[in-house]
């Protein structure tokens, strides 16, 4: 599974959430691609679960079913908008998140993780990337839909093990486009 990414805006403490879990989306066009508003807590402002069915938004509980993803987004939109994922801010804040991981065995992996999204273009533009149908705009450091960009795995976890994976990636251009990034990342491993 592919997955992660992580961004600092222009002279702010931000970062840009863009998924949860693996790389399975519902189709751009579905009905269903609001799934409900997720309170943040200290953000000032609610966020939207923007994935598909079967998983389910319930009061602040996000319920995930096996090999599906999610982005988190400032708007409860129909369509994927390249502005609209909700930005972070972690500096000198905590982000706490409680999650069970009763059922996700040996050889799953439940991942939380921060991108910078959306992935730009040579020009700076927001590409849509080779994602159009699931997750257009996705980026990541394993340039997963064709675009890199820096990631943050926060947790990357199953009943046995959980990880926390930085990865890197060289300068981006003038423009914002990133060429290179570091695919492995330097995770730190705990029992």
């Amino acid at each position: 599974m592919q997955r992660r990414h992580l961004k600092p805006m222009s002279g702010e403490a931000a970062w840009i959430c863009v998924a949860i879990a693996a790389l399975t989306f519902a189709s751009a066009g579905s009905e269903d691609i609001c799934l409900g508003e997720l309170s943040m807590d200290g953000s000032g402002s609610p966020g939207y679960i923007l994935g598909g069915p079967p998983g389910r938004v319930e009061g602040d509980t996000l319920t995930l079913p096996h090999n599906s993803g999610f982005s988190v987004m400032t708007a409860c939109s129909q369509t994927w908008e390249p502005y609209e994922f909700f930005q972070f801010k972690v500096l000198d804040r905590t982000l706490s998140f409680t999650v069970d991981l009763s059922k996700v065995g040996c050889g799953c992996n439940l991942a939380l993780y921060m991108v910078q999204a959306p992935g730009l273009d040579r020009a700076g533009d927001p590409s849509i990337g080779q994602c159009e149908e699931d997750s257009p705009y996705y980026c990541d450091a394993n340039k997963v839909c064709g675009q890199w960009c820096p990631e943050m795995d926060i947790m990357e976890a199953n009943i046995k093990a959980f990880q926390a994976t930085p990865h890197s990636c060289d300068a981006p251009d003038a423009a914002g486009h990133y060429s290179n990034c570091d695919r492995s990342g330097c995770g730190f491993f705990s029992w």
